[in-house]
């Protein structure tokens, strides 16, 4: 949901860099040539983030702060119950923190090539009783964010006549019992937050992901993975009203969180400092031909994990090999994925497109673009309406994805 402040359900440097991007000439003079650009331009494809653009995807975003995407994210959970919904006897805090992890954890050790440890600290020896009813906080797709903070500061208050409350945290976790239905859902506060009343006003965390019953019903341990990459300053990247599906299908969890092919795009893995600037290839300033081999996305190698050809000042076409490897072993197609991104685009608005090669296909596994990426055994060329941009997979060699980019 775009309302500012929340939101719900988130290579080897080569010596020979010819073998990975080889130019081809075209029949007229030009720029320089593509392969030059590609080697020594990346900055060209390193697009900034356009002031007043909540979310952008683009490089330096700085309009809020965003919790670190690489090393240790420092993360606290406790665990709350209410008067109209007490946690059953049946039910204990080390039950709920089982429930999302390890997992989560996991899920950010194997999408991040190990670059990113979520680090949870957990408070399992109790519920704190709100002082709320669960019903009485108007918890639904309307939330506002003073709504959201009376509740959260409200769940802070109730730790604290229990414990002591934390300070200095990247992320706080609240997680209700499963018996809290009107906690309906599961938004993340993207303001720092502190205890009211506190003489020292020392933050409890910079950002906070307030758990509901979507997790417990749907999404399970992901709904951590998509929350928490708001903290990161990631988008959501399904529409404010429409079907979850329609910018990107089932591609990049921070859309459809139980998507077949969950793992982060290779441009939001740039951004993160997942991906390396020398796992990137860039196509900018100049007509012609390139020849690229990608590497799969989900594969923990230092090779190329993605071709970016800029468009305009704002926006870039990306090309990643998708696979059945890592978190998208789910997957119901594989291949060369083909998406444009809008540094412009603000979250909820459509910032990623995952463009259909196949338009007259049945998609899969519930969606019409699971089916997108290029592939050898059905559609290998697409040129992309407007662009003057045409990019052919040419060749595949295990999980190594070898395309050709012309640029007329």
């Amino acid at each position: 949901m775009a309302i500012p402040r929340i939101f719900v359900l988130a290579i080897i440097l080569t010596a020979i860099q010819s073998s990975l991007c080889t130019f081809i000439p075209t029949t007229e003079a030009s720029p320089p040539s593509l392969r030059q650009t590609a080697a020594s331009n990346i900055s060209a494809c390193r697009i900034s983030a356009p002031r007043g653009v909540y979310l952008s995807l683009g490089f330096s975003y700085t309009e809020i702060p965003c919790a670190p995407s690489t090393g240790t994210l420092r993360a606290f959970m406790f665990f709350v119950d209410f008067s109209d919904a007490p946690a059953p006897s049946s039910e204990t805090p080390q039950q709920l923190y089982d429930f999302f992890l390890p997992a989560a954890n996991e899920w950010y050790k194997t999408s991040s090539y190990g670059r990113l440890t979520l680090n949870v600290t957990a408070d399992m020896t109790r519920f704190a009783r709100m002082p709320a009813r669960s019903d009485s906080y108007n918890w639904n797709r309307g939330l506002t964010s003073a709504t959201h903070r009376t509740y959260i500061l409200d769940a802070i208050d109730a730790y604290a006549r229990v414990a002591t409350v934390p300070t200095g945290y990247d992320v706080l976790y609240i997680v209700p019992t499963t018996k809290a239905t009107a906690i309906s859902f599961s938004p993340t506060y993207m303001d720092s937050v502190e205890q009211r009343g506190s003489r020292t006003a020392k933050q409890v965390a910079g950002k906070v992901v307030t758990i509901g019953l979507d997790a417990y019903q749907t999404w399970k341990s992901k709904v951590i993975n998509h929350e928490t990459g708001h903290t990161m300053c990631l988008p959501d990247l399904y529409p404010v009203t429409g079907a979850t599906g329609l910018y990107i299908g089932g591609w990049d969890m921070m859309g459809y969180i139980n998507g077949p092919s969950p793992d982060y795009f290779a441009w939001s893995k740039w951004r993160l400092g997942w991906i390396d600037d020398a796992q990137v290839e860039c196509v900018a300033d100049g007509k012609g031909s390139s020849v690229h081999v990608l590497s799969a996305l989900e594969s923990n190698d230092e090779d190329i994990k993605a071709v970016v050809v800029r468009h305009n000042a704002t926006t870039v076409l990306v090309a990643e090999a998708r696979t059945k490897l890592g978190v998208d072993d789910a997957a119901c197609a594989t291949g060369v994925l083909l998406y444009t991104v809008s540094m412009a685009t603000e979250t909820g608005r459509g910032p990623v497109r995952v463009l259909d090669v196949n338009p007259s296909g049945n998609g899969c596994a519930g969606d019409k673009l699971n089916d997108a990426p290029l592939s050898l055994a059905g559609t290998s060329s697409f040129t992309v309406p407007g662009w003057g941009v045409k990019v052919t997979l040419t060749a595949q060699s295990g999980n190594r994805f070898t395309i050709q980019v012309d640029v007329s």
